[in-house]
């Protein structure tokens, strides 16, 4: 017969191997190799293009490039410390983060003429201020894509945070 007087100790493990706990570990993974993929991408364009509008071809695109930046140096630093930070921080940064990489990537597909499948065409197809950008569309293409796969990553679900039902009795 149990002891019902006898204390238990709480289980406060930070990791109790689980299939949700398992699924959360590899969104995290995922989020933080995309966003590592990112930074590479938008970290390259700005190298290359330096800090002066003059050297885009619109100032909507540079000043979209610096807000991915951002965006992805957040990010890391919630991916990384996730562990340690509070749920609802993780949250608030998650809901932050998604309005960035889909404003990132819905101005990266409205500012440029580059598509998925324009990206063979020869220069001159393109808009004259683009012309010279023709070499870099499947690496701007590249950036649009991965910052509409983070928005869809870190928003939220329709039923909620991690996909949380509740139920009615």
């Amino acid at each position: 017969m149990a002891n019902y007087n006898q204390k238990v100790e709480a289980d406060n493990r930070k990791f109790v191997p689980s299939i949700r706990s398992i699924l959360y570990l590899i969104g995290f993974v995922l989020i933080f190799a995309l966003t590592c993929a990112e930074l590479g991408l938008v970290s390259q364009q700005i190298h290359k293009y330096g800090r002066f509008a003059e050297n885009y071809a619109s100032l909507q695109y540079k000043n979209v490039l610096g807000l991915l930046l951002c965006a992805c140096l957040v990010s890391l630093l919630v991916t990384i410390f996730h562990l340690f930070l509070n749920v609802g921080f993780v949250a608030f940064f998650s809901l932050v983060l998604a309005v960035f990489f889909g404003t990132g990537a819905g101005v990266i597909r409205t500012a440029t003429p580059f598509r998925g499948t324009s990206c063979g065409r020869p220069a001159d197809a393109y808009p004259e201020k683009w012309q010279r950008f023709a070499h870099e569309c499947s690496r701007i293409v590249s950036i649009e894509a991965v910052a509409w796969s983070l928005w869809g990553f870190l928003r939220a679900t329709p039923g909620g945070f991690y996909g949380s039902h509740t139920r009615s009795v």
